[in-house]
């Protein structure tokens, strides 16, 4: 509930983070926008592929629930009875319950909301299934089978203007979720799953070429943090990445803004880059990789789905003219972008020839003393989880505009690298230069240059 203040005063650039002394682990994403023009129709397609393979539950869940459309006609009557009946009770403690809670909030008593909330949507679930009826053993849903062409909020109000017992059942499993969760003794994760599954199930299953509902995706991402804090990394990437796919595409259909930081299915995926990253080589190790833990087109893969360095929305952009259309990417290191092969030849002459390619190169990160052992502890740092993941510690770095460093230490020769690029990084204590900025093996770092002597010039210069 307090991310959004938190982070309202994050930096607006990695130079100024670093010239305040901040921690740069801690920073925040912001979730800046593609065009959509650039949000094709080939790409929309992709993603809404992606999201319908990897979306419904399992066929045993969903069995468990009927749409009131497809109930004989004096099953349908006997449930709309009962929700006229007690719907305005529903409502009544509905209300009390968010009077309460927020009362125990302003008095500070957070363990007591917490309490009463799980209290509260526990009974409140016990009570409408005793007064809803059943058929043939399974929940009857009363939601429209296309509700997901409505903009209204399934947990706030009633969808398409109707009294709906839906609209209880669901919200009050989704509180229970988040309840279970969060953070404290009450923390239990198989219970928040049960309690997202059952919220899901109450839907319907999504169709194809069908985007999901805002207050579907909200739900999932809870699913996701709970796979997450389960130590099933390999699913819990899936999640995020599914759920990500799916807020990509509200906002080309213009249901969700990805940059405004106040709405609260962003507030709940800002972290998610980072974690994104984490996972992706947590399951390499997971599976018995080493290194380099990507390929190269595994990295521009990653790159493109997440809209990260190379593929971030400021980079898309002739890297000697800075037009932004008709981009193709350089054949020899993926690593710039040129609108023709003029602009090509003219940068190779200028710079790129010294950088292209399959030169290594070696990144010199430099940061204050507070920042560079804060960094240095998170690389050794290790994870409570099975040990195969925790081979390595990681500290991952965002540069600004997603680009990022996930910075590791090899356990057999000691050198610290970029897990996603393979590339060495020196960590040395002194004054961050932003303005000596240079891209090198497809992230950004701090008076980095190559192991040759025409960047040493540039350097000097």
């Amino acid at each position: 509930a307090n991310m959004a203040t938190e982070y309202e005063d994050m930096m607006e650039s990695f130079a100024k983070l670093f010239n305040s002394g901040a921690n740069p682990m801690i920073t925040t994403t912001t979730w800046l926008p593609e065009k959509r023009a650039k949000y094709n129709a080939k790409r929309r397609q992709k993603d809404l592929d992606f999201v319908y393979s990897n979306w419904n539950l399992p066929h045993d869940v969903l069995a468990t629930k009927i749409n009131i459309a497809d109930v004989p006609a004096k099953v349908a009557k006997k449930h709309k009875r009962a929700v006229a009946v007690h719907g305005c009770e529903w409502a009544r403690m509905d209300k009390e319950y968010s009077v309460k809670v927020k009362e125990m909030e302003s008095r500070g008593s957070l363990a007591e909301a917490v309490s009463y909330s799980i209290a509260h949507g526990t009974s409140t679930l016990e009570q409408m299934q005793q007064v809803l009826p059943t058929y043939q053993s399974r929940t009857i849903v009363d939601i429209p089978p296309d509700f997901r062409k409505f903009s209204s909020r399934i947990c706030e109000r009633e969808i398409s203007g109707n009294c709906s017992a839906l609209n209880y059942l669901f919200r009050n499993n989704y509180r229970l979720a988040v309840y279970y969760n969060g953070p404290g003794e009450r923390t239990n994760d198989e219970l928040c799953l049960r309690y997202v599954n059952e919220a899901l199930s109450l839907l319907p299953a999504l169709q194809r070429d069908e985007v999901p509902h805002y207050d579907e995706v909200l739900v999932r991402t809870i699913r996701a943090l709970a796979t997450y804090c389960m130590k099933d990394f390999e699913a819990a990437l899936m999640e995020y990445r599914v759920c990500i796919a799916a807020i990509r595409l509200l906002h080309h259909e213009g249901r969700i803004d990805m940059s405004d930081a106040t709405d609260k299915l962003m507030n709940t995926v800002n972290l998610w880059p980072h974690s994104i990253l984490r996972m992706t080589i947590r399951v390499k190790i997971q599976n018995g990789v080493s290194r380099p833990y990507l390929t190269k087109d595994e990295y521009l893969d990653l790159m493109k789905e997440n809209a990260y360095g190379i593929y971030s929305p400021s980079s898309q952009k002739c890297f000697h003219c800075g037009n932004t259309e008709k981009l193709l990417l350089c054949s020899g290191c993926s690593n710039a972008w040129y609108c023709s092969k003029s602009c090509a030849a003219k940068e190779w002459k200028k710079d790129h020839k010294n950088r292209c390619g399959s030169k290594k190169y070696t990144g010199t990160m430099t940061m204050q003393a507070s920042c560079l052992q804060e960094v240095l502890d998170e690389i050794e740092s290790k994870d409570p989880g099975p040990e195969t993941v925790n081979s390595l510690g990681m500290s991952i770095l965002n540069f600004g505009d997603r680009d990022f460093l996930v910075l590791c230490k090899d356990p057999s020769s000691g050198e610290i690298f970029d897990a996603l690029t393979d590339e060495t990084i020196e960590m040395q204590e002194g004054t961050p230069l932003p303005t000596l900025k240079s891209k090198l093996g497809g992230y950004h770092v701090f008076s980095g240059v190559p192991s040759n002597k025409s960047s040493q010039a540039e350097s000097q210069e």
